[in-house]
């Protein structure tokens, strides 16, 4: 298994060699050293390549979807409680608390995603080494303690078990448990790039791997916070009543706004680099198989910042009504709906060898 979680297939070579009668074993060792060499397959057979479909198979790449989702959740719940909610004073001490409670509750749910995919990743990985020559006997705990990609794997479920401790204690407005949350979600950051691509990287793994959790907390502190914003902070503010809660709902947004442009940025930045380790060449996008699914996510990347973009100049600027916010609400489920056909091309993404 290699570090990313593919099948590793190949074959080696070597030569039994007899001792001389007459001649003592360092003799025989001096003389004729025996060599290894190993010498990779020409192509792939037909059972590597049934192989390297299932790890691209549906049941496969929609529980990474679904782990990479948990992972950007939790980390969007807590970046959205210290970076948006606590920013944003105007909003009132006794809907901060409410808000603060209610994405804890969320934080919750994400971690249980998080360790339910992680080992839901851990049983189909298993089922497909099972079916490798020689592979028959490894079990998921084999699979689990002795690979780095299970090491990865027990790391994601450590943090998420502890985010999820973390946030069932935030809940009752213990606030040192949003720095134990903070501190395990910066770990599962981390965790998708020991388990995939990055790890696996012949060449400037170290980077690729600090490239890749920063493209994690990037698309969580965009995507994640602004699902957060929406489904916790915007409507718990409406339910409020009062003639300020327009303003509100604009501080609210406003105080979001720089932290989402930033994590766009970063999600845009580290996304290129990464494209550029994976692909030898540009006409990869249209010649490969991971390059086609890669050209597929950055098309709805596109269409996502350009709907952050109009939301940010045109909506946004309008919210002091309850015809902005409603227009907010739709641009907004628009941008969500992306986010997550994104997460599902990079569930099909991740089990593409590049």
């Amino acid at each position: 298994v290699s570090s990313d979680g593919h099948p590793s297939h190949g074959s080696f070579t070597f030569e039994v060699i007899s001792l001389q009668p007459e001649s003592g074993l360092a003799a025989a060792v001096s003389t004729t050293p025996a060599t290894t060499t190993r010498t990779p397959t020409a192509s792939s057979t037909p059972q590597e390549t049934a192989q390297e479909d299932e790890a691209s198979s549906v049941s496969n790449s929609l529980t990474r979807a679904l782990s990479f989702a948990g992972i950007l959740v939790v980390i969007g719940v807590i970046v959205f409680n210290i970076l948006v909610v606590a920013r944003s004073s105007r909003i009132g001490s006794e809907l901060v608390w409410r808000i603060e409670s209610r994405a804890a509750i969320v934080g919750v749910a994400a971690s249980v995603l998080v360790i339910a995919a992680a080992f839901g990743r851990i049983f189909l990985e298993s089922r497909m080494m099972n079916d490798m020559p020689g592979m028959q006997t490894m079990s998921m705990t084999d699979m689990t303690m002795h690979t780095r990609w299970g090491f990865a794997l027990r790391l994601e479920i450590i943090a998420a078990f502890l985010t999820l401790l973390a946030f069932s204690i935030a809940i009752r407005r213990v606030h040192f448990a949003w720095l134990i949350a903070s501190v395990s979600a910066g770990v599962l950051a981390v965790t998708p790039a020991l388990a995939g691509h990055a790890a696996a990287t012949p060449r400037f793994t170290s980077l690729v791997v600090l490239t890749d959790a920063l493209h994690v907390f990037g698309a969580s502190s965009w995507l994640g916070n602004l699902a957060c914003v929406m489904l916790i902070g915007v409507p718990i503010i409406l339910r409020s009543g009062g003639e300020e809660r327009w303003q509100k709902v604009a501080a609210l947004v406003n105080t979001f706004s720089p932290v989402a442009l930033a994590s766009a940025s970063v999600v845009v930045l580290s996304g290129l680099i990464a494209s550029w380790v994976h692909l030898e060449h540009i006409s990869d996008l249209w010649t490969t198989a991971y390059g086609q699914m890669l050209f597929r996510k950055l098309v709805f990347v596109a269409l996502t910042v350009v709907i952050g973009a109009y939301n940010f100049r045109r909506v946004q600027p309008r919210l002091l009504s309850e015809g902005g916010t409603a227009r907010l609400r739709r641009a907004t489920t628009v941008e969500l709906g992306l986010g997550v056909i994104i997460l599902i091309f990079t569930g099909f993404l991740t089990g593409i060898a590049p």
